[in-house]
């Protein structure tokens, strides 16, 4: 007759000894142990706690392009590339264009940009645009904002911008992969 076995007791056994090492399976066999002493970090580091295995953030001071993650680097405000892009795309789509996100991944060699255009009363209006390098095309959408000639007009800048933009940060890639 085969012997019916408890799956979630042996899922919990082959666990522990995953986690603990290997350790006799059956009781009989076991003797008693002293409980195992805490693993210590290599050299000689604190082990971590739960809840605290992130880094902190660490400040910007120097109005360079700060790294966010590992290969992430996020452009603000004052950033010499910033206020580059801003610029050219004020002069080239609108004046009321504001960038909210701007993220180089110099690893993956891609470049996001959020912003809007013509925002209105509402923090939500205006026409809103992400443009990825990677994806090829430019995404919009609106609120708050009625489909007219005008606004035709700043959508169809807007998609002329992204060509050439796209084809710029091909270029300019680079730049930061070499310094990441």
């Amino acid at each position: 007759m085969k012997e019916n076995i408890n799956e979630h007791d042996m899922t919990k056994k082959m666990m522990d000894i995953i986690r603990n090492g290997k350790k006799v399976i059956t009781e009989a066999e076991a003797p008693m142990a002293p409980a195992p002493e805490p693993v210590q970090a290599p050299n000689n580091v604190a082990p971590l706690v739960p809840g605290d295995d992130l880094p902190e953030p660490e400040e910007n001071t120097n109005n360079q392009p700060k790294e966010t993650d590992g290969d992430t680097l996020t452009a603000v405000a004052g950033d010499a590339v910033f206020n580059e892009e801003l610029q050219k795309l004020r002069d080239t789509v609108d004046n009321s264009a504001q960038i909210t996100n701007f993220k180089i991944y110099p690893i993956d060699r891609n470049v996001v940009i959020d912003g809007v255009i013509e925002q209105r009363e509402g923090a939500n209006s205006g026409i809103h645009f992400t443009m990825n390098r990677l994806s090829g095309e430019i995404q919009t959408s609106m609120e708050g904002i009625e489909l007219d000639d005008d606004v035709n007009e700043v959508l169809h800048h807007l998609q002329g911008y992204y060509k050439i933009w796209r084809q710029d940060w091909n270029d300019k890639i680079d730049e930061y992969k070499s310094k990441n």
